[in-house]
């Protein structure tokens, strides 16, 4: 104890030793370049801290911010002991030379403890060539994302779509520039929600009011059609949805969402109504037009129809050749005409019954057209075969119908001195397998792009085909259309059947269509749902 107050006692006493000019035997180029060399280093070890200290008053956020101090008080002890070795050579103060080369050693360690403190999480620090990598990243991603807010700030101009922010804590409700088109106003007018309401329509106001409070209290704000009301008086109507903000701990902070004007949109919608009721309404007396003109008709044609056959017998003995040929054309002619009546009256009737869908076996059906048909292909000699067909759900007289129809056709159209020869094929399959049948492209795309669940029920695909005078595969849309016919006045018929065909396949939520070469006879194919109860028009 004594030698360590002795030691401080006597820090600066330099009695006890020679100046090291006098230790040993120095040239003066020997001791000059000892003495500035120390300088050197001293001078280079007193600047490298005052940029380190200069380095951090300016960064004086940076990272690991105590390893600088420490760097810095290391490099100054050592450059003081550097020099104090210099001064010895006048001055040989050696006890306050050890007291600066301990502190030197004590502040060495400390920087040597906290460098193996920091050394793990200075490891994880991204190299010159990753972070350049990284800010490159970066730059590439600020200008997607200003790609990406152009583009949505293009689809929201397009969309006439803005957005909005309601601030409760400062009562501020901030809009995008689109949302301050909407409403006529110039951008960044300073709005708060007693300002906003103020734009609503005076009639809505009370609703969106309400409508917002409900929203903060279940915290869920629904959708909803509102009003507003221009400075220059011009109205507009805007569906607004939106999200309830809340912090942490659950309390509300304000509303957030979108306002879509859809004045057009609603204008549209309700001229579109408006049409749809008014044509319907055409419709409506279109059909009673022509029901009570068909019936109005059917009893005149009756009359001359009956009156020219009974001309045409009794003054068969009374009346020259041109005569009964004349007679023969009237009769001919108003048959005709009370074929095409009826047939239009079908025709008309057929969407009236798109209700009432049954259970039908499609074998027990088959059966009964063609007990009903025995007396038609009794005279032809139609040779008529089929598979076993299953149950689906229909409304009987109108699948009837269509097959009664399909039938006289094929044994119309036969070929001249040939007994026809039909066949009929029916088989369940699914949208995906029709798909590959390539058919009814556009119904099978129109089954796969809706909705999944109809696009996984059963199909029914019927097929008639018969060996008759076939018609070229460019009149195949024609066929189906009212009043067309194919083929010349030859083979007769009002060219309505086939379009009674189509309106029976639309009422059961099908198709129909047609494969057909000239002389090489027609296959015509019919596909509908097996079930039709939830099944949604195409």
């Amino acid at each position: 104890m004594n030698d360590v107050l002795d030691f401080f006692s006597k820090l600066l006493d330099t009695s006890d030793w020679p100046p090291r000019w006098h230790c040993g035997k120095w040239t003066e180029f020997h001791g000059w370049l000892y003495i500035i060399s120390d300088l050197l280093i001293w001078s280079a070890y007193f600047a490298i801290p005052l940029i380190i200290l200069k380095f951090i008053t300016r960064k004086a956020k940076a990272r690991f911010i105590r390893a600088y101090f420490l760097f810095a008080a290391f490099i100054l002890a050592c450059g003081s002991t550097h020099l104090l070795d210099a001064i010895t050579f006048w001055f040989p103060a050696y006890r306050l030379n050890a007291l600066v080369r301990f502190i030197t050693g004590a502040v060495s360690w400390a920087t040597v403890f906290y460098m193996i403190k920091i050394m793990p999480e200075a490891m994880t620090l991204k190299t010159n060539e990753e972070l350049e990598h990284e800010v490159a990243e970066r730059e590439k991603a600020e200008q997607e994302l200003r790609i990406a807010n152009q583009q949505l700030l293009v689809a929201q101009d397009i969309a006439n779509l803005g957005h909005w922010h309601w601030d409760m804590a400062r009562d501020q409700v901030i809009w995008s520039a689109k949302l301050y088109q909407i409403f006529g106003l110039p951008i960044g007018t300073p709005i708060n929600y007693k300002q906003y309401l103020q734009h609503i329509h005076p009639a809505d106001r009370q609703r969106v009011n309400k409508s917002v409070e409900e929203a903060l209290a279940k915290k869920q704000y629904a959708g909803m059609y509102h009003r507003i009301l221009l400075e220059d008086g011009t109205e507009k109507i805007l569906f607004s949805k939106g999200e309830v903000l809340v912090d942490a701990d659950g309390n509300l902070t304000g509303l957030l969402g979108t306002a879509q004007d859809v004045t057009e949109q609603q204008k549209a919608q309700q001229e579109l109504v408006e049409k749809t009721y008014a044509l319907e309404a055409t419709n409506q007396e279109l059909q009673r037009f022509a029901y009570v003109a068909s019936h109005d008709l059917k009893e005149p044609l009756r009359k001359i129809l009956t009156f020219a056959s009974l001309l045409q017998q009794q003054g068969k003995d009374h009346l020259d050749e041109r005569e009964q040929g004349y007679v023969g054309k009237i009769v001919q002619s108003t048959a005709r005409m009370q074929t095409l009546i009826e047939d239009i009256l079908q025709f008309s009737s057929i969407r009236e019954q798109a209700k009432g869908f049954v259970r039908v076996n499609m074998m027990e059906l088959l059966q009964q057209v063609l007990i009903d048909m025995e007396v038609l292909i009794g005279q032809t000699g139609a040779r008529i075969s089929w598979n076993e067909l299953p149950q689906v759900e229909a409304i009987p007289s109108q699948i009837g119908q269509l097959l009664q129809n399909l039938l006289t056709n094929a044994i119309k159209f036969a070929k001249p001195g040939m007994p026809p020869r039909i066949v009929i094929e029916g088989r369940l399959l699914t949208a995906q397998q029709l798909n590959r049948e390539r058919l009814f492209p556009a119904f099978t795309q129109s089954l796969l792009d809706g909705n999944n669940e109809q696009a996984r029920q059963p199909l029914f695909l019927l097929k008639v085909e018969d060996d008759g005078i076939g018609f070229d595969p460019a009149y195949t849309g024609k066929a189906f259309e009212i009043f067309q016919r194919l083929h010349g006045a030859q083979y007769g018929g009002t060219g309505i059947g086939l379009a009674i065909c189509k309106r029976i396949a639309e009422n059961h939520h099908g198709a129909i269509t047609a494969l057909s070469q000239p002389g090489k006879g027609a296959e015509f194919f019919l596909v509908m749902p097996v079930l039709q109860q939830g099944v949604q028009a195409l």
